[in-house]
Order: structure tokens, then C-alpha cells, then sequence
């Protein structure tokens, strides 16, 4: 996990923010991103945009590798959080170059994936997302044509927070970092705590802050001459409802193999790794992987509680000793929670319900000695595994309603919604409503 900041501005005159010029306020950015990344803190600019990262190092952990990080010409300036799981296979593509072909072999200076980033930009342009297999938030700025183009994965993995106003764009990887710029006025999203209330998160692209966005997954923005740009490169549904030929038993081995490519390409790392354990399906089908994968015991981890109906303990340890990983159970008593619960709370950038569970046991894992850990985090979604997603098909299969005029789609929808008064009701309503 590393974090990532920036802003631009209209002009190389460097005017006070209160009482701190633009290269303090991208310092005072970074600085509160150090909890992410401890290992090095760095800042770029030219005097228009600003750049500034903390890294936690995972892959090449030599100081070349720190960012803001050049082009092997010096065209172009990256900040990046996330990892490229298909970065040697780019590496080595990028180093060819095919017979009478007029791009040019990229020189590499480090092992990182970062560069690697850089490279493909350089060479496919905005094409080098449908390149990535990974997760990841980048901001990279081309000096040459004053461009700055901005990316989140596929999911959303990797968070990217916004605000773009009087022309000047401040983006970062947490909305407190953004707040420290002084930018953005400090004003709730009252109907953001309303949704809060119900779901347990705030739903993307609103933030709890009025002015500050996400940057929504599978999309990118591009700020040139002033204009900023958003544009959708991938679609889920697209995704999903490609066809195929496989019958069950072969969609089965299909699953089996993608689910190992996917583990074997995530243990890619130079510094220690584990999983967190629940006990689950997701997880357990991890952690039994990389158990055949690693050569030493894996390093498991799970919190539990006293109370019985609560705690998924039991079925983590038999999970456990199935695999013999070397397991650690962190047991939380309801005083041992709260004791917790402020400092987990004061680390909760973006509301969650299920954060303070996850800050305990990554607490855990770090105080363990590992640096990176796999979980079950994105099974449910990617096997469907709530009910929500058989609503979902259920829109999508009556997408001609958006041939309707806009007036006109308000009228199922309402009678939608005065047919259903559950919370999902409530939730195809609005997306029928606000189709365009």
C-alpha cells in the first residue's frame, strides 16, 4: 500500500495557501500519507503540477525505485500505488521490438513495475489500461505536452479521491490528504451520512466530503489546456456477458486454473507475505493455493471473539491444520475492541463498516513481520454470492427501459418503488430514475 497526491495550478507564481506556499502544501499532502507508505516520501513539480507519493516497498526496494518517478528520457513523471501482476510479461514486450516496427525498445533503469507503467504509456498511450492485470491508482504527467492522465483499475481496488474546482484539480489517495491541501472546503455530504446509515459505506462516486469524488473504477480522467476529461475504459457487463463454450465441467477447471494463475501472480514480492484467514470459502481456497505454492509455511492470520455466534475461529483453525500453516489467532475481548475502536476509527479514511475489523488484524499482521497479505476480499462479488446480484441481472435484462424517454422512465420506477419498499427497491428505483 503506497499513497499518491497532486494538484495543478493555473500559473508558476507561488501564491500562499494560508499561510503555505504550493511545494509546502504538496509536503503537507505526502506527510499524511506516511502511514501508507514509510519506507520514502517524495515530491515533484515544475510549478504548475505538483506530484507527490509514499511508498511502501513490495517489489524492488532499492531507492531507484522511489517515486515521483522519470521516463528513461525525462518526458514523463508517475506517482503509483498498486501492483502490475503481468509486470515482467509487459517488462520483456516492451523491451522488443518487432521487424520493421517504429516504436522504440524501452531501456529500463530499475525492476519495479512503476516503470514499467511508464513504459507502456509511452509506447500504447491510453490502450495501456487494456494492457494491465492488476490493481492500481496512477497519476502521470507528460512534460512535454502539459497532460496530466489520470487511472484506477478495473474494481476499484486501489481508492482515488478528487476535487476539480476554479479549474485546478487536487487528487489523492485518501480524502484527508486532500482536506491538508486546503483546496477543498471541510463541508459534509449530509445525503453521503444518510446512505451511511443504511448501507454501511458511501457509494461511489460521492465521498462524505460535498466536494471531493471518487474517481470511479474502470475509468480515467485526462487534464489538458485546462479541460478535464472522464472516460469509461471497461465495462463489467461487457465483461461478464462475453460467451463461451465450456460446459460445467470444464467451467469448473477453467475456475480452478484462473483461481491459481491468480494467487501465483500475487506472491510476486520481496518482502515477507501472508493471508488473512476467516474461515470462508474465499479465503480458505487462498490460503489452501498458496500453501501448495510457497515452499514455507504460510502465514495465516484471523481475529476472534468470545462470543461463539460470532467467531469464525473454529473453522480458520481447521482450515489451518488442513494446510499446516503456521496460524495466528487474534482473540478480542469487547473491552479489547473498544480499546481499539478510536485508533481504528482515526485510520478510517472513507466510511466502512467492516474497517475496524480489517484494521485489527492488519495491525496484527504487520506486527507479525508481514508486509503483505491475501485475502478473500472480492469472492462474494466475483461468484455473485449476495442477492443483490441476481437484482442487478434483473436491471440489466430491462435495459430497453433506457430507450424511454427520461419523463417516461420515472414512471415504472416509481411504480417500482411504491411496489417495493425495501432498501434494494429503493436502490433499482434510483438507478432507473437517473439513466440518461
Amino acid at each position: 500500500m503506497c499513497g499518491i497526491a497532486g494538484f495543478t495550478v493555473s500559473s508558476d507564481t507561488p501564491i500562499a495557501i494560508g499561510t503555505k506556499n504550493y511545494p509546502a502544501v504538496i509536503s503537507s499532502m505526502v506527510n499524511t500519507l506516511k502511514h501508507r507508505g514509510p519506507d520514502a516520501q517524495n515530491t515533484w513539480n515544475n510549478g504548475t503540477t505538483y506530484l507527490g507519493h509514499a511508498r511502501l516497498s513490495i517489489i524492488d526496494l532499492s531507492e531507484a525505485s522511489n517515486q515521483p518517478m522519470h521516463s528513461s528520457d525525462n518526458r514523463y513523471v508517475i506517482v503509483y500505488n498498486g501492483e502490475l501482476y503481468n509486470y515482467k510479461d509487459l517488462r520483456l514486450e516492451l523491451q522488443r521490438v518487432a521487424q520493421g516496427s517504429t516504436n522504440s525498445a524501452y531501456f529500463f533503469k530499475t525492476n519495479s513495475d512503476t516503470e514499467v507503467v511508464i513504459a507502456a504509456y509511452q509506447r500504447w498511450g491510453v490502450d495501456c489500461l487494456s494492457k494491465f492485470n492488476g490493481m492500481f491508482a496512477f497519476a502521470l504527467y507528460d512534460t512535454q505536452e502539459n497532460t496530466l492522465f489520470i487511472a484506477r483499475d478495473r474494481v476499484g481496488i486501489k481508492p482515488l479521491y478528487y476535487s476539480y474546482n476554479d479549474n485546478r484539480l487536487v487528487f489523492a489517495s485518501e480524502v484527508r490528504c486532500i482536506l491538508s491541501s486546503d483546496f477543498v472546503e471541510r463541508k459534509l455530504n449530509r445525503e453521503a451520512i444518510n446512505e451511511y446509515f443504511l448501507y454501511q459505506t458511501v457509494h461511489a462516486p460521492n465521498t462524505i466530503i460535498e466536494d471531493v469524488k471518487m474517481l470511479m473504477p474502470g475509468h480515467y480522467m485526462l487534464l489538458k489546456n485546462g479541460d478535464l476529461h472522464l472516460k469509461k475504459y471497461w465495462d463489467l457487463n461487457n465483461f461478464t456477458n462475453a460467451s463461451n463454450d465450456l460446459d460445467y465441467k470444464q467451467t469448473c477447471a477453467k475456475t480452478k486454473e484462473l483461481l491459481f494463475h491468480a494467487v501465483e501472480r500475487r506472491l510476486v514480492a520481496d518482502v515477507p507475505f501472508g493471508a488473512f484467514l476467516s474461515g470462508g470459502i474465499d479465503s480458505s481456497a487462498v490460503v489452501g493455493i498458496m500453501s501448495q505454492m510457497s515452499a514455507k509455511k504460510v502465514e495465516t492470520f484471523n481475529v476472534s471473539f468470545d462470543e461463539g455466534e460470532f467467531s469464525e475461529a473454529k473453522y480458520a483453525k481447521k482450515i489451518a491444520e488442513k494446510f499446516g500453516t503456521n496460524h495466528h489467532e487474534i482473540k478480542l475481548s469487547p473491552a479489547d475492541f473498544l480499546k481499539q475502536l478510536p485508533e481504528s476509527l482515526n485510520a478510517l479514511d472513507h466510511p466502512s463498516g467492516d474497517g475496524p475489523n480489517t484494521y485489527v488484524v492488519s495491525k496484527a499482521t504487520k506486527n507479525a513481520g508481514i508486509t503483505m497479505a491475501l485475502s478473500g476480499l472480492g469472492g462474494d462479488e466475483a461468484f455473485a454470492g449476495y442477492d443483490v446480484f441476481k437484482r442487478m441481472a434483473e436491471i440489466n435484462r430491462k435495459s430497453y427501459l433506457n430507450i424511454l424517454p427520461s419523463f417516461l422512465r420515472k414512471v415504472p420506477a416509481s411504480v417500482l418503488k411504491a411496489k417495493n419498499k425495501s432498501v434494494a427497491g429503493d436502490k433499482i428505483y434510483e438507478f432507473l430514475r437517473n439513466q440518461k
